[in-house]
């Protein structure tokens, strides 16, 4: 009888997925096997999507060890581990303390980790088998090869013509009709990420042409347009001839539709109205093609001639396929024509480079795995690994998962393996994610080209086990019902095949707490913008929230569609002030003081640019830097002896001849003095964001200011997670978080947009195998009908999931707020994929509330939570004060230093690269890959450095909450030098903190107070001192 190793957790939002993950990842490592438990947990891997969850697992598993080890139970696990695994009380007490100190002790052989980084770690062992050199770099980042591969191939323009620029000139034309960008760059960058697409790689695989070839079938398919042209006005010349032989009219039709149609609508130039209107449809389908109302005479004339009149129709029909087949194809057949040539050059660049990618390699591996039961470059690495968790399923590619079948078919024999996904919260398919892939699990999904399909198949039916988890441990009962019923309702928009995603997706909610309230809302009319009566509606909400109901604005998220909805939510509730947290919309771009130093150096290199001296004229109004009016300083721009005169009338200095010897760090301090400008949050990280780059890059203003027009929209300001705002997220973002209130605002407008897909057009044309095109309506009228139809109802899903993920997050209060109605609705209202067509489709009347708006909050958050502020901060000129190197003198040498010295010199570098605790391999990795350090000095930092990082006292210097300097000198006026081993900072905030490897010295706390009162000279507020000496951890 066959055992059930493989079971499929089907979980809904909030039910506890990653919960039962970690315990079962727990249950697994305390019951260990024959040979021992207390190192059974290097048997199990648990796979997660980000490094965030890979890291919030890794803790979460250590908590529940470190309680268990502490014979406590506060978080009632120990009844569900005492049924799995059989082991009564005091031996899961027992055995989790002595798991837990192994942990610490090798921490670098728990294995929760994402799956790329597995997939990293399997190609860097076995680089040759797959014909790559061993010291490959890997690139994450698929833009930093995209952007130099455009510029060779723009390099390669000709003055003359020839096929690659006419191709790229009509690329360029192409996409500004298609209402993209007139910038060829960015155009060529955005269609380049095609190349890195998991399920573009089929289709341009071995099947890319050259652009002469390209441009052949471009001419052919012009001349069978002709062709197609010409066949549909004779069509239309044919038919009225008939229509005046047999003696019909408009008349003789359901509102002269037929009629008007072959006469008028298809002699049209232009060729979507050749199209049938959906009535004219709609009468021939139903054999309406006269009204009842009409004379027998007339119908009995049509009834007579009713298979001449259907045949028309049917050639049409047959003429207008190809046609809108070959038009889709056109449309984007210079990018076609484009893309081998970029293909070229990414193979080239990555050679020369060396560099490779993670996409790359789950093609690679799976090239083998397609063809061998048991791949061999998993011989090794699977031996290691009893046990596979796989967390959020729902976004594993297919390659992902088909690279993982030899090790989880092998595995099932002797061990669990489970995997954990949720269909609704499928909204990764942009990366690849196939959620249809768990919906039909066990069954491979696409795995027709794997010759072990079958055996792996049966394998997995065999040791089945399906589990739902049904229960929401999150919401209010009134949100969890809510829910229920909008979802219930909304799944019939779906297809019935993808309505099985969301089959039992009804959550229990016996069990929750009472006091939820839903607020749906919609806004907007003829004389108001719907955005801005939203966004007030939400600044009112939010007030009312923290003064009426007891809420922090930290308790309050507000979850956008876009980017673009982000920024601007965030800069209206800012301006109105409530203080916000939010990455994506506290950009620093949006700052006017960043416009303007930014200007400043445009300037600074160009002082004839007129986009710079007006973009510095336009803030210096904005800053009420000059009392003059924006129309005076406007009339100064155009001599540079009026500008900078402006500039002095202002009492501002401007001394181009001392600024441009400075380096660019310097430089934009000294910008900020002259210009008296009020450093804010937005100013302070700017600079921090200039010190990182010149700590890689040298000072060239032209080079800074070209990587800042790639950065401007990543760069933002981080807010620490302790402060009392109002965070403000995309839905992306905000997936597997959770918040008391969640508001939802505008229309989704940005969901409408149209995707292009990749279409298989070998069965239509010879030599064009594959093709890339719009995803349009027309296309339902062509060969690729099907594949449209299949994208448009994947991409309702898609923007379904997304309201689902976000309707899901709240635990007390959900808000929704969106556009109203149209006065008429169409037809195909409601599958729009608008926020308001859902809307719609759930109710016809709003508002709708459920639960009592006057509930208190209850559940407070221990701790204190303080806006964030930064105080105003004085820039004096360090030359008469203090100074900052950026570079610091070799921290070790291993032939001049004793071994406890040099231990001491080892840990303090490894310290030093390390930012958070998820750094510690990589960093321990690359220090011995470089010659930092010996085998056993290797395996000691192995061994001490997850203890150290794990203990209280330091664990708190390694998290995201912090600004970090390490290892900076500090230069006094007196030449001595001071080198603090770690500063962290939260604004104008600073914490020392220094690491002691020897005995405990009287020297070194006068030492890290030396290094105090340097910072406070320096204008910074310390609040503590850290002394940390790292034997008294070890011990």
């Amino acid at each position: 009888m066959s055992t059930s190793n493989f079971t499929i957790y089907r979980s809904s939002a909030g039910s506890g997925k990653t919960y039962t993950l970690a315990l079962s990842f727990v249950a697994l490592s305390l019951k260990g096997d024959t040979f021992g438990y207390t190192d059974y947990y290097r048997k199990i891997l648990a796979i997660t999507f980000t490094n965030k969850a890979a890291a919030e697992m890794k803790e979460r598993v250590l908590h529940y060890f470190k309680e268990l080890a502490n014979k406590s139970d506060k978080e009632n696990i120990l009844g569900w581990l005492k049924e799995e695994t059989n082991l009564d009380k005091d031996i899961i007490y027992s055995r989790a303390k002595t798991i837990h100190k192994h942990i610490l002790h090798h921490y670098a052989d728990l294995s929760i980790s994402t799956i790329d980084k597995f997939t990293y770690r399997i190609v860097r062992t076995f680089a040759t088998n797959l014909g790559l050199s061993h010291n490959f770099e890997l690139e994450m980042d698929n833009y930093k090869i995209i952007q130099p591969v455009v510029a060779l191939l723009l390099g390669r323009l000709e003055k003359g013509g020839g096929d690659l620029t006419n191709a790229l000139v009509n690329f360029a034309l192409q996409k500004a009709e298609d209402g993209k960008s007139s910038n060829i760059e960015r155009d060529l960058e955005e269609f380049a990420q095609q190349l890195f697409k998991e399920d573009v790689i089929d289709f341009i695989d071995g099947k890319t042409l050259s652009i002469k070839d390209c441009m052949q079938i471009r001419k052919d398919l012009y001349l069978q347009q002709n062709q197609l042209e010409a066949k549909v006005q004779l069509l239309s010349a044919n038919a009225k001839a008939f229509f005046t032989k047999n003696g019909f009219t408009k008349e003789h039709f359901n509102r002269g539709t037929f009629y008007q149609h072959f006469t008028e609508n298809i002699l049209n130039k232009d060729a979507k109205k050749w199209i049938p209107s959906d009535a004219l449809l709609r009468y021939i389908k139903n054999g309406e093609w006269y009204a009842q109302s009409k004379s027998d005479d007339i119908k009995q004339l049509v009834d007579f001639y009713l298979k001449d009149l259907q045949s028309f129709f049917d050639q049409l029909l047959a003429l207008l396929k190809p046609y809108f087949t070959n038009k889709a194809v056109l449309q984007n057949i210079y990018s076609i024509a484009v893309l081998n040539e970029l293909i070229q050059e990414v193979k080239n660049y990555k050679k020369e480079q060396n560099i490779q990618q993670i996409s790359s390699f789950n093609k690679q591996i799976h090239d083998v795995v397609v063809a061998q039961p048991s791949a061999f470059i998993y011989e090794r690495i699977g031996e290691r690994y009893n046990h596979f968790l796989i967390d959020e399923f729902q976004d594993t590619s297919i390659l992902q998962w088909q690279n993982m079948l030899p090790l989880i078919t092998d595995a099932v024999d002797y061990g669990k393996s489970l995997v954990v996904g949720d269909g609704k919260q499928s909204i990764y398919r942009w990366r690849a994610g196939e959620v249809e892939q768990f919906l039909q699990l066990p069954t491979i999904f696409k795995g027709e080209k794997l010759i072990f399909k079958q055996d792996w198949e049966n394998k997995l039916k065999a040791h089945e086990k399906n589990k739902n988890l049904e229960k929401n441990f999150r919401s209010r009962k009134e949100i969890i019902k809510f829910n229920n019923d909008f979802f219930e309702q909304l799944k019939t928009l779906l297809t019935p095949h993808l309505q099985d995603i969301y089959k039992g997706q009804k959550q229990e909610f016996e069990h929750a707490k009472e006091g939820g309230y839903v607020h749906l809302e919609l806004f907007g009319d003829k004389g108001n913008d719907f955005k801005d009566l939203i966004l007030q509606r939400m600044l009112v909400e939010i007030k009312k929230l923290t003064k009426e109901n007891d809420y922090c604005l930290r308790d309050i998220a507000i979850l956008c569609n876009s980017r673009k909805r982000v920024a601007l939510t965030a800069q209206y509730l800012a301006e109105n002030g409530i203080d916000v947290v939010s990455n994506e919309g506290l950009l620093l771009c949006s700052s006017e003081k960043v416009k303007l130093l930014i200007a400043s150096l445009f300037y600074l290199q160009n002082k004839e640019g007129k986009i710079a001296k007006a973009t510095m004229v336009e803030c210096f109004h904005k800053e009420k830097l000059s009392r003059n009016s924006l129309h005076k300083l406007n009339l100064k721009l155009k001599e540079q002896k009026s500008f900078l005169q402006m500039i002095k009338e202002a009492k501002l200095s401007f001394n181009i001849h001392q600024f441009i010897e400075l380096p660019l760090y310097e430089l934009c301090e000294q910008l900020i003095r002259n210009l008296k400008i009020e450093e804010d949050i937005y100013v302070q990280f700017f600079l921090d964001v200039v010190l990182k780059y010149t700590e890689k890059n040298d000072s060239s203003i032209s080079e800074f200011l070209l990587w800042w027009e790639d950065a401007k929209t990543k760069e933002s300001v981080v807010v620490p997670e302790e402060t009392d705002a109002v965070q403000i997220m995309t839905i992306h973002k905000a997936k597997g978080l959770d918040f008391d209130v969640v508001m939802i605002p505008f229309n989704w407008e940005d969901m409408s947009n149209k995707n292009e897909i990749w279409v298989d057009t070998s069965r239509y044309f010879q030599k064009l195998k594959s093709a890339l095109i719009s995803s349009n309506k027309q296309l339902e009228w062509s060969h690729f009908s099907d594949e449209y139809h299949n994208e448009k109802n994947l991409t309702l899903l898609d923007i379904l999931n997304k309201l689902y993920v976000a309707m899901t997050r709240p635990k007390e209060r959900l808000y929704i707020f969106s556009k109203s109605f149209p006065n008429k609705p169409a037809d195909d209202f409601d599958i729009k994929g608008k926020l308001h067509s859902f809307l719609h489709n759930f109710s016809s009347t709003y508002p709708v509330i459920v639960g009592d708006a006057n509930e208190k909050h209850q559940d407070k958050k221990e701790g204190k939570y303080h806006p964030f502020s930064v105080k105003k901060q004085e820039k004096n000129d360090w030359r008469n004060v203090i100074s900052l190197k950026h570079s610091a003198e070799k921290v070790w040498d291993v032939e001049k230093q004793k071994e406890s010295v040099e231990w001491g010199k080892i840990l303090h570098l490894a310290l030093f690269q390390i930012k958070q605790k998820e750094d510690i391999e990589v960093v321990i990795d690359t220090l011995f890959s470089k010659g930092k350090c010996d085998k056993s000095q290797y395996k000691k930092l192995k061994k001490q450095l997850p203890v150290l990082l794990e203990s209280e006292q330091i664990e708190k210097y390694f998290t995201p909450n912090w600004q970090v300097r390490a290892e900076k000198e500090i230069l006094l006026e007196t030449g001595e030098t001071y080198i603090p081993d770690r500063l962290v900072f939260q604004g104008n905030e600073v914490i020392v903190v220094d690491y002691k490897t020897g005995d405990k010295e009287n020297r070194h706390q006068t030492q890290i107070r030396n290094y105090a009162n340097a910072l406070k000279n320096m204008g910074y507020k310390v609040l503590a001192t850290d002394l940390i000496y790292t034997q008294d951890i070890l011990k």
